[in-house]
């Protein structure tokens, strides 16, 4: 399935692809307003993650996640810059170190941590014990934890996406077996631009070993903010993907104020 109820598109076709991968319980609509800001230079492309949104009923495993980015690529007209936050960094850094040509650069924002050793452990209890929870009880916790960590602008707007519980618990199982995201970050020879929260303490645990694994990564932190730092400063967040954007895609020529292409 790729239709409007698993992609979102902005801007014109013709013009560099920005992809944008969600995180945890996300979906493609909380990129509407970053994209939507770039869509004057840039071509937005923004989709759903198995489990998630448009794809709530397909199961998040390795070949639907596959599946789902292929198809995003598919409406690219070239290598997209690829923005992955959170969960969707994980999976950007699983398929395009191992797809080099299928992207021209790579942002990861709130995605530095390795699911090795004792790291594995909270997150697995954590899907255990949301899992055993009768539903109105997980949707209770479920709510005031998101409020919690992004507000309630934002949690009024991200309640309305459907999720799979059960996506809490696949992820858990592809952590535990999986290879470490620092390992796989080192196949990967493009620009790669790692984006943090200053106060994000747990997903910065590995940010250091990411940066020193990766042929060609840089780091930039968003003072003052934390893991939810891609919604809650979307400004400043934008204004980080469109610089990176200006420099992967150097003969992007900027509009004048009049509309037409600057002199």
């Amino acid at each position: 399935m790729n239709d409007a109820s698993t992609i979102a598109t902005y801007g014109e076709r013709g013009r560099p692809p920005i992809l944008f991968l969600h995180g945890l319980r996300l979906g493609k609509a909380i990129w509407a307003r970053h994209a939507a800001a770039l869509a004057d230079r840039y071509y937005a492309v923004a989709i759903d993650l198995p489990g998630h949104g448009g794809r709530v009923n397909e199961p998040f495993d390795i070949a639907h996640v596959t599946a789902a980015v292929e198809a995003a690529l598919e409406v690219c007209a070239a290598p997209p810059l690829v923005v992955g936050y959170s969960l969707g960094g994980f999976v950007a850094v699983r398929y395009f170190s191992q797809h080099l040509d299928a992207s021209c650069a790579l942002l990861l924002a709130g995605a530095t941590y390795d699911f090795d050793g004792w790291k594995r452990l909270p997150f697995r209890v954590m899907a255990q014990a949301m899992g055993a929870l009768p539903d109105p009880l997980y949707r209770s916790i479920a709510s005031l934890s998101l409020r919690a960590v992004v507000g309630d602008e934002w949690a009024r707007e991200i309640e309305g996406i459907p999720f799979d519980p059960r996506v809490l618990d696949s992820t858990s199982e592809m952590a535990v077996h999986g290879m470490r995201q620092s390992d796989l970050i080192a196949q990967y020879d493009r620009p790669l631009l790692v984006v943090n929260g200053e106060y994000d303490l747990i997903f910065r645990s590995d940010e250091s070993r990411y940066l020193r694994n990766a042929p060609h990564a840089r780091r930039e932190i968003v003072a003052g903010a934390d893991h939810s730092a891609p919604l809650r400063e979307s400004a400043r967040f934008t204004a980080i993907v469109r610089a990176f954007a200006d420099e992967v895609f150097p003969s992007v020529q900027p509009r004048s104020s009049a509309g037409g292409p600057a002199k």
